[in-house]
């Protein structure tokens, strides 16, 4: 995990299958959940398992979270915001 410039906490979870990446980022949005609540940070999660994506995204979406989910090169990019805060596509 690293706390980069922009208040964005990202979560490296590549070589993690489910239900171990579920588990360890349901962690990290409950440890987050003050500050992602309000905006101050958002939570940028790294995987390579396709199966990881949808289960993470819905988790965190019925928790209130908006997530954008985009494809880079060989892995996932899942970006967790405070609902609201999704930039236009």
């Amino acid at each position: 995990m690293t706390k980069t410039p922009g208040h964005v906490v990202e979560l490296d979870l590549r070589g993690h299958v489910c239900p171990a990446s579920l588990l360890i980022s349901l962690k990290q949005l409950n440890a987050m959940r003050e500050s992602l609540s309000n905006g101050e940070t958002s939570l940028r999660v790294l995987t390579d398992n396709r199966e990881s994506v949808p289960t993470i995204s819905n988790a965190a979406r019925s928790m209130g979270y908006a997530v954008t989910v985009e494809h880079a090169d060989a892995h996932y990019v899942l970006l967790v915001e405070r609902a609201g805060e999704e930039e236009p596509r």
